[in-house]
């Protein structure tokens, strides 16, 4: 049986994403912000949370979120690319280096992964 935070954070959870389809970012943000206030461990709200902040141009906040994913969920690959695509597009490229090989030891199919790491290389190499 679910406990009141927890169905409380899905119920947050799934307006979020009602919300970020509808593309209302502001209210999708305050959702998936409920939801990690009822649940602190709901890491798809986190990762919800970092999206919507790289798009606002919030990286450091973005990373911040993501990093929360993977303090739940260290394996996850995506959350390690998704920080250092951040890390590559704040000039951090030595940490997006160590973050796209993360990635892609866990899951060698994510391509944009492997792109970022070469960019990241190449940045480094000028």
């Amino acid at each position: 049986m679910a406990t009141t935070g927890s169905l409380r954070a899905r119920l947050w959870f799934g307006a979020g994403r009602v919300l970020t389809r509808a593309r209302r970012p502001a209210r999708a943000l305050a959702a998936f912000r409920g939801a990690v206030a009822a649940d602190p461990r709901h890491a798809p709200a986190w990762s919800g949370i970092g999206f919507l902040l790289a798009a606002r141009g919030e990286c450091e906040q973005a990373i911040a979120a993501f990093e929360r994913v993977l303090a739940l969920e260290p394996q996850d690959a995506r959350s390690h690319f998704n920080v250092a695509y951040l890390l590559q597009r704040l000039g951090r490229h030595e940490a997006a280096i160590a973050r796209f090989e993360r990635a892609l030891a866990l899951d060698p199919g994510i391509d944009r992964a492997r792109k970022g790491l070469d960019a990241s290389r190449a940045a480094l190499e000028k």
